[in-house]
């Protein structure tokens, strides 16, 4: 390798010429790559290529803190009103554009229900001990009827016989245990109705949680490049939006229900009493639901417009924040603090008056009872004193409304997290049902005996998130079994990318990847992946004992396997309780890989980010753990590559 005009430093020089000329577009504007005959082909000059590369990098570079900064402007624009808005409104619109984004659609209630066909049975029963509960506050207001009616009939009136004294206490006493009766079916129908229902909906957001997290393992690597499908997001998935679709089947669904019984038995006691009293305390009910509807809906639109106006003042803070050095060195932070201060007063004069809506709102809220009774008490007196109706119909009719408004307004609270339900369950449902083009979980394929030829036949490739720039173009690899062949080459020219089409993370678009002349797509996915193992340049342990990380690989193994691969990655005399140096975690990651005792092992610059000292002795692990195996090493470091057969 250190010949003057060797293989190695021509190739070396092949690279200074083509740096920059990796990325090959495929929209025409130039075409350029490194021939495999050891000539740089090139259609234009090399540094017009390298300012093209470096003008795409920098309009990347500017994409990504663009949209970066337009996300923390949203956040705090939605900020700026949140203290004058109702939260869950905000939670119910955050979640449809989350749903939006990941391209999936608003779920219906049926959707919810047949993937809960499990435990529909369970919730059936519920459903009962749901619907005998609603019945309790129409029965509350018979029961309070009669009871006004035995207090009633004491007051001397002329005509009237009074009731005596063991007739009146008989009539008390049997309403209140009638009272006694109805308060303990009630406790039993609520904590029977709210403990099934709470069963029902846990097990269900489990087994959502479970399935969801089983098809994203089962994505291949081109779901995970996608911004969207990032840990944190992924993860809040799991946390957040299978207990919000649980609220579709748990005790939310059970006020909901009870609510609505409430109400159609409550209709049904008013109308059967007092027919022409009924409708009086009905209208008023809807009057008022409505006024405060109209109120609601005024703030939902006055609410977008209040996100308009603060559009200045959240760029305005963005800008000053992201770019705080500029600010400070041209003494800009008097003029940004001034700017901020004028373009904050429209939502600040905005939010005064979405208060006082809310407030009016609250109000026709709090009143509703209240204005109920008024003008349905009214209305009675006037029927009584017309001889159309009598003290104690007038008073059961609007005790029965009453309960059951109340019973609907419990209910309607619960509104907002149905409709979170269902947009949730559809970004659930979309997670789940996504297929991948590469299965990682699949047992499908062919399983031949591999001994650990590789083979790349004129190969293109480029990554799913940029399809117009092309990594590998036409290329061609061969590494027979127990050879060790290097990959080098300048950043970004696809060294790595040769690894993970080997591990078939992504799949080629154009040509053949084949191990032992069989093409990698027809394979077993999971039994090619048994039989390779891959170091990468920062190895990742798992929160785990040495030894389990060792044997993470495995599904079963012995002792001396452990013993065996720790010697060979030059790790048994350390392994003591206490902190691990970068060179000790990546001879853990070698045992790991040796162990699993693979047909192809694969380097990635697995000493490039070790200090000399430890890649000596990482290097030593590497060379022992090569021997007798198909290895493809990818280096920038001479010392890396000094002992291998091949150079490509």
């Amino acid at each position: 390798m250190a010949i003057e005009d060797g293989v190695y430093v021509g190739m070396v020089k092949a690279q200074e010429i083509a740096k920059g000329a990796e990325d090959t577009t495929l929209d025409g504007e130039y075409v350029a790559y490194l021939g495999w005959s050891g000539r740089v082909i090139l259609d234009v000059d090399p540094m017009e290529i390298r300012r093209g590369q470096l003008a795409r990098k920098s309009t990347e570079r500017d994409e990504k803190e663009r949209a970066e900064r337009a996300r923390e402007s949203a956040r705090l624009r939605i900020s700026m009103i949140s203290n004058s808005t109702q939260e869950p409104e905000w939670e119910v619109e955050s979640a449809r554009e989350d749903m939006i984004e990941e391209g999936g659609m608003e779920a219906s209630l049926l959707d919810i229900f047949g993937y809960a066909k499990p435990e529909l049975l369970m919730a059936f029963v519920a459903l009962i001990f749901t619907i005998l509960r609603g019945l309790t506050w129409p029965l509350f207001s018979i029961i309070y009827g009669k009871l006004f009616l035995v207090k009633n009939s004491v007051i001397r009136r002329p005509g009237a016989m009074r009731p005596s004294r063991d007739d009146y206490y008989r009539g008390s006493l049997l309403n209140s245990l009638l009272f006694l009766l109805l308060a303990f079916g009630s406790s039993l129908t609520t904590f029977a109705s709210g403990s099934l229902f709470g069963i029902t909906g846990e097990r269900m957001a489990m087994r959502l949680r479970m399935d969801v997290f089983k098809n994203i393992m089962r994505q291949d690597a081109t779901y995970f490049d996608d911004a969207r499908h990032n840990t944190g997001a992924l993860t809040a998935r799991l946390a957040s939006d299978a207990p919000n679709v649980q609220a579709a089947i748990d005790q939310r669904l059970a006020e909901v229900m009870q609510g609505f019984c409430a109400l159609v038995s409550g209709m049904v006691v008013a109308f059967s009493f007092g027919w022409n009293v009924a409708p009086c305390g009905l209208a008023t009910a809807l009057l008022l639901v409505a006024a405060q509807s109209s109120v609601a809906q005024y703030l939902k639109f006055r609410g977008q417009k209040d996100i308009e106006t603060t559009v200045e003042a959240s760029r305005i803070v963005t800008e000053s924040i992201s770019n705080t050095r500029t600010i400070q060195a041209l003494c800009k932070e008097e003029f940004m603090y001034k700017a901020y201060c004028v373009a904050a007063q429209e939502p600040h004069k905005r939010a005064l008056v979405r208060g006082l809506w809310q407030a009016l709102s609250l109000a026709l809220s709090s009143s509703f009872v209240v204005t109920n009774f008024a003008i349905a008490y009214a209305f009675g007196l006037w029927l009584i004193q017309n001889g159309w109706s009598t003290p104690f119909i007038v008073f059961q009719v609007i005790e029965a409304l009453n309960m059951a408004s109340m019973s609907l307004m419990i209910a309607a609270s619960y509104f907002p997290e149905y409709i979170r339900a269902r947009i949730s369950a559809g970004v659930m449902f979309t997670m789940m049902r996504q297929r991948p083009k590469i299965d990682n979980m699949s047992h499908q394929g062919e399983k031949p005996d591999i001994k650990g030829d590789i083979a790349l036949r004129n190969v293109y490739f480029s990554y799913p998130a940029r399809r117009r720039q092309l990594v590998l173009h036409g290329m061609n690899l061969s590494a027979k079994h127990g050879q060790t062949v290097a990959l080098v080459g300048s950043s970004g020219c696809g060294k790595s990318t040769v690894i993970q089409l080997v591990e078939r993370y992504y799949d080629a678009l154009c040509g053949t990847v084949s191990i032992d002349n069989y093409d990698i797509r027809d394979l077993s996915i999971r039994y090619v992946r048994d039989h390779i193992a891959l170091v990468g340049q920062e190895p990742t342990l798992f929160n785990m004992t040495i030894r389990e990380n060792i044997a993470y690989g495995l599904d079963s193994w012995s002792q001396d396997e452990i013993e065996h691969a720790a010697r060979i990655a030059n790790i048994h005399d350390f392994i003591t309780p206490g902190l691990l140096s970068g060179g000790q975690k990546q001879r853990i990651a070698i045992a790991r890989a040796v162990v699993r005792d693979p047909k192809i092992l694969l380097l990635d610059e697995a000493t490039s980010a070790l200090d000399t000292e430890s890649e000596k002795v990482v290097q030593e692990a590497l060379d022992r753990a090569r021997l007798g195996r198909t290895c493809l090493v990818v280096a920038h470091r001479l010392s890396t590559i000094q002992n291998v057969e091949l150079l490509w």
